[in-house]
């Protein structure tokens, strides 16, 4: 039984071990889920805003709790052995609730490490909203363009569409007003619609 043991132990630690380095990606995962929208006045002020993230369920029998199970099941059943040398089936009962209270205990945590970084991005995306960007690549009233705008210490590129579904122009003055997963929605800044309307009074003499 020690064998069998020692193998849970090896095989839980190395895939738990993974599990925690290929679940990193769950941040990026909730940041492509945040969903935030604001009405955004014309003087770029923000008067109202909604802001939705779906909530985060964490499965029971994921793979890193699996994982922290087998791993806590065979050294439970490893200090069994040593508890009851002469009763081995003794070991079974012991492995058994270490490795549940192990993997609870796990998920736990890591349901709060999840929660953590949902807020974390709920409020780095309403902070987005009102934002003044500058168009990179022009913005077709029904299509995707670019914008790039300040934040967080760092220039910011990302896609856009307009709210307003009207096209606009490269190096425009916009107002982010919403956030959907990983896509801004933006809309003129008052100063680019002046300066629209003037060019065009002007063209028109």
């Amino acid at each position: 039984m020690f064998t069998f043991y020692f193998i849970c132990l090896l095989v839980g630690l190395i895939f738990a071990v993974l599990s925690f380095i290929f679940s990193g990606a769950f941040e990026a995962q909730v940041d492509a889920g945040v969903d935030v929208s604001a009405d955004v006045g014309a003087d770029g002020d923000i008067s109202g805003g909604d802001v939705g993230v779906g909530e985060i369920h964490f499965p029971l029998f994921s793979p890193v709790v699996i994982a922290c199970f087998v791993t806590a099941f065979g050294g439970g059943g490893i200090i069994g052995l040593k508890l009851f040398p002469f009763m081995p089936i003794l070991s079974v009962p012991v492995a058994l609730g270490t490795g549940v209270v192990i993997g609870l205990l796990v998920g736990l945590l890591v349901m709060k490490i999840f929660k953590a970084v949902q807020v974390n991005a709920v409020t780095t995306a309403k902070s987005i909203v009102g934002t003044i960007a500058e168009v990179t690549e022009s913005i077709p009233a029904t299509g995707v363009g670019e914008i790039t705008f300040s934040g967080k210490g760092s220039r910011i590129s990302g896609p856009a569409r307009s709210e307003e579904n009207v096209d606009i122009k490269r190096h425009a003055m916009v107002t982010i007003t919403r956030l959907v997963g990983g896509l801004y929605y933006v809309r003129e800044h008052v100063d680019e619609k002046l300066r629209n309307v003037q060019a065009e009074g002007k063209a028109s003499t």
